[in-house]
């Protein structure tokens, strides 16, 4: 029921825990492969090692969005590959779930000199990091498409597992940046990744919650990365894995239906354990019983059909209508948010005037009590 395929890899199940400090060293690896996951993707393994900073995060409680200022790995290469060996041992005695390298390197040469070291640990597939915000600059590799293609191409020629290109949720020349890495021999595509952000400024002390440009993720991002997602399927045919403030079985779904073949959880394993990765899976296994859906192909897709440019959407008239009359005075959400002032209170009661509402919508999603609704005239 929830087989599918990633980077040409065959997995159980469509969820992917994607790379971060949870996929570091055999101890997390190991709890990562236990989760049930259908795959595993490490920590970003680089040359140089980069010591954490503290504190590493800072999160908003009410947006749910999370800045880290982790630069890559602090674990040394050399006890990298003494990981993988050991980790992939005992993957193969016990464990379907497969496992992919993130790597990272400043030339292109460095990249493929990692990839060829980590190959030989015996691990499933390699994925490219090009889209790291942290650091100090702006420009990230993955925003320039003939070095995508260079990282990427000399990485496939140097190894023989499928090779990934994790990008950006921030590309403006996003079609272009693909088939960079499509022609390159890439065998699928991840993203996105974090967003480089400040989170927070403390107005009191007069300074940022953390002292340095960060990575954004989390429940915020999952429109971005909806987007993105959305955007890289129709510019290739390659498998995809979208990531990017996927939370709980919904999430996933989302992503699956605008044309993903599977989805990464990331800060929602730093936020509730590897244990979501079931909660996750047990959702999408009741969802898929309640609908009568065998097979994650048959919903593969399925929303993506319905995204289309500007241009080509049908203008079809629509005003909003109370359901349910609504004396709320206190309340008053739908009134302020409606810049036509259609909505007013008469009587003690909201009413809401067709002849000046031009249906944009607003008022619907506002309102705590979904009395108003949208309908055709």
């Amino acid at each position: 029921m929830l087989k599918t395929n990633i980077m040409g890899i065959p997995v159980d199940n469509p969820v992917v825990i994607a790379s971060g400090p949870w996929t570091r060293g055999v101890k997390k690896l190991r709890k990562a492969l236990d989760s049930g996951a259908g795959a595993v993707i490490t920590e970003t393994i680089v040359g140089e090692i980069f010591p954490d900073a503290c504190p590493q995060y800072t999160y908003n409680k009410t947006s749910r969005g999370l800045q880290n200022i982790r630069l890559y790995t602090g674990h040394e290469f050399e006890n990298w590959i003494q990981d993988l060996y050991e980790i992939n041992k005992c993957k193969e005695e016990k464990s379907n779930c497969k496992l992919i390298a993130s790597i990272m390197g400043s030339t292109a040469s460095e990249l493929c000199y990692i990839a060829k070291k980590v190959e030989k640990t015996g691990i499933d597939g390699i994925e490219i990091g090009l889209a790291c915000p942290m650091g100090e600059g702006v420009e990230i590799i993955a925003s320039n498409h003939e070095k995508v293609y260079e990282y990427t191409k000399c990485v496939v020629d140097t190894v023989n597992v499928p090779v990934a290109v994790k990008l950006s949720g921030t590309i403006g020349n996003l079609p272009l940046v693909v088939n960079a890495a499509e022609r390159a021999g890439a065998a699928g595509i991840t993203g996105i990744d974090t967003i480089r952000c400040v989170l927070n400024v403390d107005i009191e002390e007069r300074r940022p919650t953390l002292p340095t440009y960060g990575g954004y993720s989390g429940s915020p991002i999952r429109p971005i990365a909806l987007a993105t997602v959305a955007g890289i399927v129709q510019s290739t045919g390659l498998p995809v894995i979208g990531m990017g403030g996927i939370e709980n079985y919904s999430n996933l779904i989302e992503f699956i239906m605008l044309g993903a073949s599977a989805g990464g959880i990331g800060t929602g394993i730093l936020l509730n354990g590897y244990p979501v990765v079931k909660d996750i899976l047990d959702g999408l296994k009741q969802w898929m019983q309640e609908h009568e859906i065998g097979s994650i192909e048959e919903i593969r897709g399925q929303a993506l059909d319905e995204l289309r440019a500007y241009k080509e959407i049908k203008i079809k008239n629509k005003k909003a209508h109370m359901i349910q009359a609504c004396g709320d005075v206190n309340c008053g959400m739908c009134a302020n948010c409606c810049i036509e002032d259609a909505i007013v209170i008469e009587d003690g009661l909201f009413k809401l005037h067709d002849d000046m509402c031009t249906g944009c919508g607003i008022c619907v999603d506002v309102c705590p009590k979904e009395k108003i609704k949208l309908t055709w005239r």
